[in-house]
């Protein structure tokens, strides 16, 4: 039984892994259809730089995203906070409502929002697209940081009051170190939910602010290019490298135990 298990665990990490794999490696194939390998070239990671459009895209889903990011974390900090360390009446139905978003389609959510801003007579654009991302990513930062804040021990802001610092003082000396992780995972979550998505994207960008995966769709509309495979490549190792770079901090912390 143990075996078959680990058998199984096995084709599971290959089934998920293989299409990674096989993307890089196609990213490097000198032919320009992607069924045959011809051989090896760096031209598709060269021509990408060249593409103007790709970096265009690029440049709005990152700008959009860290956007977005920065206001989930801190709308979804002072959420959380007020939820967890306050009795806030009617708490239950407030984060009921902040949940719903995870529930309801996000096609859904797109046509409401394209409703309203057409309603308001708001042009759609960064704003838009901002706000629409906004709605899709705060409930993932709340989650968080309620989680994080639920787990903190409330005598160690207590303490902290009795000892005399002032409720800034405490949030920056007791709560902040404590909750730096958590904040930061808010932050990737909703900065990754944000950059990937598509459907909240086609209702609410504008021209001029098409983000990547609108591009990658539209280009795919014409067949797969090694172009994406190279676009694809260099998106999982910054992705990897960002996890090794926030996995080593964190080891190093918790390998350096508290600070005396």
């Amino acid at each position: 039984m143990d075996r078959l298990t680990s058998w199984i665990a096995r084709l599971v990490f290959v089934f998920l892994y293989l299409p990674i794999a096989a993307l890089i490696v196609y990213s490097f194939n000198s032919s320009e259809v992607s069924y045959r390998f011809d051989g090896f070239t760096f031209r598709w990671y060269l021509e990408l730089f060249q593409d103007q459009m790709l970096g265009d895209a690029l440049r709005t889903s990152a700008i959009v995203g860290i956007i977005a990011a920065l206001l989930s974390t801190a709308i979804g900090f002072l959420t959380a906070f007020a939820l967890v360390r306050f009795r806030v009446k009617g708490r239950a139905f407030f984060l009921g409502a902040i949940l719903v978003p995870l529930i309801v389609p996000e096609i859904v959510l797109g046509v409401s929002l394209l409703t309203i801003f057409s309603t308001a007579g708001i042009p759609t654009g960064f704003v838009t697209l901002i706000l629409g991302h906004v709605v899709i990513t705060l409930p993932l930062a709340t989650l968080v940081l309620m989680g994080a804040m639920s787990a903190l021990d409330p005598s160690l802001s207590e303490a902290a009051t009795d000892l005399g610092a002032s409720p800034w003082v405490t949030f920056r000396r007791v709560l902040f170190p404590l909750l730096r992780p958590s904040i930061l995972a808010a932050f990737l979550l909703s900065f990754t939910t944000s950059f990937s998505n598509i459907v909240i994207s086609t209702f609410t960008a504008g021209v001029g602010t098409t983000t990547l995966p609108l591009r990658i769709y539209s280009t795919l509309r014409t067949g797969l290019t090694p172009e994406l495979n190279a676009l694809g490549t260099i998106l999982v190792v910054a992705t990897l490298g960002i996890i090794l770079v926030v996995g080593v901090a964190q080891m190093r912390r918790i390998l350096a135990g508290p600070r005396p």
